[in-house]
């Protein structure tokens, strides 16, 4: 899938800010995810989310060269060295960072990356439905004084990681929490999970039964 074929499957316009492609992501991942639209609608999901990480790719990478202006070949271009484009540093293994409001890095691949994330669903809330393949997870969670509220998490592989991107919607008639909210809960609770399991790793073994 290219550029143009993945903002058409969004909606969204070439030139879109990056803040309006995460929109027009969150509403058709929330309406097109299987556990929604039925399982038909798996193969929409997984087109979805991969033209979400071709623009997700595409604003990562230098931004192309404009040309030459008019008049630019009456005389030589003057050679400067193009500064690299800032980015957000790399997943160190066995980490979990805070990428933004709605995006959790954790370092470790997908799939065990999915593992952790699955655990940390059923810790926030009740686990409706989950998809390897995609791979999608959806928890709807309930908040002291805030509506029942569905927590879909979408994974992107990376070179050093897996990047978790997090929607948020409200299944009642009132406004949910903001994402970041229902997120940063999620973060401290997939933390603890991390922590118990590096506790555990740690913990001598205990001795065998002598017979």
């Amino acid at each position: 899938m290219d550029r143009a074929e993945a903002t058409q499957m969004l909606g969204v316009s070439a030139d879109a800010p990056w803040p309006e492609v995460q929109r027009a992501f969150r509403t058709l991942i929330r309406t097109r995810h299987p556990d929604h639209a039925g399982v038909e609608a798996t193969a929409d999901a997984a087109l979805l989310i991969q033209a979400f990480e071709v623009l997700d790719a595409a604003r990562r990478q230098p931004a192309a060269s404009d040309g030459p202006t008019a008049g630019a070949a009456t005389r030589p271009a003057k050679r400067t060295a193009t500064p690299p484009r800032p980015s957000r540093p790399p997943i160190e293994p066995t980490t979990i960072v805070r990428i933004d409001d709605d995006t959790i890095g954790l370092g470790a691949p997908a799939d065990e990356a999915f593992a952790l994330l699955m655990e940390a669903a059923h810790d926030i809330g009740e686990v409706s439905y989950l998809d390897r393949s995609v791979p999608i997870i959806e928890a709807i969670c309930q908040f002291v004084g805030a509506p029942a509220t569905s927590l879909v998490v979408t994974l992107q592989g990376r070179n050093d990681g897996t990047e978790a991107f997090c929607t948020t919607e409200s299944i009642e008639a009132r406004p949910g929490p903001p994402t970041k909210d229902v997120v940063d809960v999620y973060e401290s609770l997939l933390r603890q999970r991390q922590a118990r399991a590096a506790a555990e790793a740690a913990r001598p073994p205990r001795p065998s039964a002598v017979r």
